[in-house]
C-alpha cells in the first residue's frame, strides 16, 4: 500500500508530465483539436512554431492557431474592422492575426516596459510580477519583416491609458480584439475602449482568462454589464474567446 509521501510524489510527477505535454510546443498543445480545419491547423501550427523558436511568442500553439483562425473567419465572413492586439510582447500574436487577415490594418499596443503593477483585483498570486513580459518594439518589427512583410502594421507604444485614447480616432471598427494585458485594469480598459467598436460577428479573445483572476474578473464583470452572455470558447487552459452577437 502506497504511503502518503509516495502518493504525493506520484501526483507531482503526473502534474509535471501533464505540464510538459501542455506547455507551448508540447504534444497536447501541438495536436489538432477536434473539428479544427486542416488548413487552419497546418498554417497556424507552422507559423506559431517559427514564432516560438524565434523568441517572438511565448503563448501556446492552440492560442496562436485560434488567433489565425478567428482573423481568417472574420475576413471570410466580411466582418469589417481592424485587428487589435493589446499586449503584444515580441509580436508573435500580432503576426498570427495579420496572417489570418493580411489585408487588414493590425494594431500592436504594448508599453514595452513590462507589466504594470497589479491592482487590488488581481489576487495575491500577481504580487511581484511588475516588469514581467518585457517585450521589444524592435522584435515586433523584426517578426513582421520575417513573417508578414506586407502587413499594415501600426505599433502604438506606451501604457494603455495613454496609447488607447491617442489611437482611438484612427480605429473605427474592430474585427478581432485580442486582450493580453494580464491584469484587471488592463483587460477592463481594453474591453471598454474597443468592444463598442466590434460589429456583430466580430471576435474577442482573452489570453489570460484561465490563469490570472484579474483578467477573469474584468471579463466577467464587463460582459454582465453590457449584457453579452455569449458562451466562452476554450482555446487552451487559459485562453478564451467569443463571437459578439
Amino acid at each position: 500500500m502506497a504511503t502518503s509521501a509516495e502518493t504525493a510524489s506520484g501526483a507531482a510527477a503526473l502534474g509535471r508530465l501533464r505540464g510538459a505535454l501542455a506547455a507551448p510546443g508540447g504534444w497536447w498543445d501541438v495536436a489538432p483539436r477536434p473539428g479544427e480545419a486542416l488548413g487552419d491547423y497546418l498554417d497556424g501550427a507552422r507559423l506559431h512554431w517559427k514564432l516560438l523558436r524565434g523568441g517572438y511568442s511565448m503563448g501556446s500553439s492552440r492560442r496562436g492557431r485560434t488567433l489565425l483562425k478567428l482573423a481568417r473567419a472574420a475576413a471570410r465572413d466580411g466582418v469589417p474592422g481592424a485587428l487589435v492586439d493589446c499586449g503584444v510582447w515580441n509580436g508573435g500574436s500580432t503576426v498570427l492575426l495579420a496572417a489570418g487577415a493580411p489585408n487588414r490594418p493590425v494594431y500592436a499596443f504594448d508599453s514595452f516596459q513590462g507589466l504594470p503593477q497589479p491592482g487590488d483585483r488581481d489576487g495575491e498570486e500577481s504580487a511581484g510580477h511588475e516588469g514581467f513580459c518585457l517585450g521589444s518594439e524592435q522584435k515586433v518589427r523584426e517578426a513582421f519583416a520575417r513573417f508578414a512583410p506586407g502587413a499594415d502594421l501600426r505599433v502604438r507604444a506606451g501604457w494603455f491609458e495613454d496609447s488607447f485614447p491617442a489611437a482611438a480616432g484612427e480605429i473605427d471598427r474592430v474585427a478581432v480584439l485580442h486582450c493580453d494585458g494580464d491584469w484587471y485594469d488592463s483587460v477592463l480598459l481594453s474591453l471598454q475602449t474597443f468592444y463598442p467598436r466590434i460589429p456583430s460577428g466580430g471576435y474577442v479573445v482573452i489570453d489570460d482568462y484561465g490563469h490570472w483572476i484579474g483578467a477573469r474578473r474584468a471579463t466577467d464583470e464587463f460582459r454582465r454589464r453590457v449584457g453579452d452572455h455569449t458562451p466562452l470558447v476554450r482555446a487552451d487552459y487559459t485562453g478564451r474567446y467569443w463571437r459578439k452577437p
